[in-house]
């Protein structure tokens, strides 16, 4: 017992010695995978707040100031899109429409679906920490900003042979808002300065989408209902991403 005590001890202690800051800045770029979360994530028409997300890509361009040896400032440049899982949104918009107009047949062929995917592209900035040991290095940071969004652009029509007709329609067109982003991530140092990086993230915005259905029940006459409402859909997504950077001096 007291052999394995001191064992743990001498153990600690070297590593206490070993740990260092690096004082060292760098420059990155980082590849991977954007994994959408909570109702971003879900299937569920009923819930407005439903993204229809699958996993997306991920891009990130960014770097680290470190004036002090362990703290410093943070800033990147992120960009993720989310596929859609469209074969699911398309049954569940015809189920809808059928609930909320019960008198209407569809036909498959009489179905018009495009749409797109989800898009964002992250500016943000905030304090960082690191901790170093030996050629790694561990970071953590907490970044906030301006974030613009983009919803699935989509142009959906029903179109039936008596003239019914019901469509929706979402802009493709870049939303600015608030948003932030939190995590870490471990560098490993070469000798020439470069470092391999992997990083694990969360990031969060919340952006205004515009919907707009129309709904024509004769079109001879061409009487239709058009409505618009607005939904502030949270896109959250965990990034995970490899890639490289460069360590330089202040």
């Amino acid at each position: 017992m007291k052999k394995s005590f001191l064992f743990l001890f001498s153990f600690l202690l070297l590593l206490t010695f070993n740990l260092r800051s690096q004082n060292e800045s760098f420059l990155g770029l980082c590849l991977g995978a954007a994994l959408p979360q909570g109702e971003y994530a879900t299937n569920n028409f009923e819930d407005s707040l439903s993204g229809y997300a699958n996993t997306g890509f991920l891009f990130t361009f960014d770097g680290t100031v470190f004036p002090d040896d362990y703290l410093g400032i943070s800033a990147t440049v992120s960009y993720g899109s989310n596929n859609i899982d469209k074969i699911q949104y398309r049954e569940d918009f015809i189920n809808d429409v059928l609930t909320r107009y019960p008198d209407f047949e569809v036909e498959a062929d009489c179905t018009s679906f495009d749409m797109g995917v989800w898009r964002y592209l992250n500016f943000h900035i905030g304090p960082a920490i690191t901790v170093g040991a030996g050629s790694f290095n561990f970071d953590v940071r907490a970044m906030a900003g301006m974030s613009l969004a983009w919803a699935p652009d989509q142009s959906i029509q029903l179109q039936w042979e008596n003239g019914d007709n019901f469509s929706r329609k979402v802009e493709n067109k870049a939303v600015p808002t608030w948003g932030f982003t939190v995590g870490g991530g471990v560098r490993y140092t070469f000798k020439n300065s470069y470092v391999l990086r992997f990083i694990t993230e969360y990031t969060n915005c919340k952006p205004s989408i515009e919907f707009r259905e129309d709904l024509i029940r004769d079109i001879e006459e061409g009487a239709s209902e058009v409505s618009t409402y607005e939904v502030k859909m949270p896109i959250k997504n965990i990034h995970i991403g490899i890639g490289i950077a460069y360590n330089f001096e202040l």
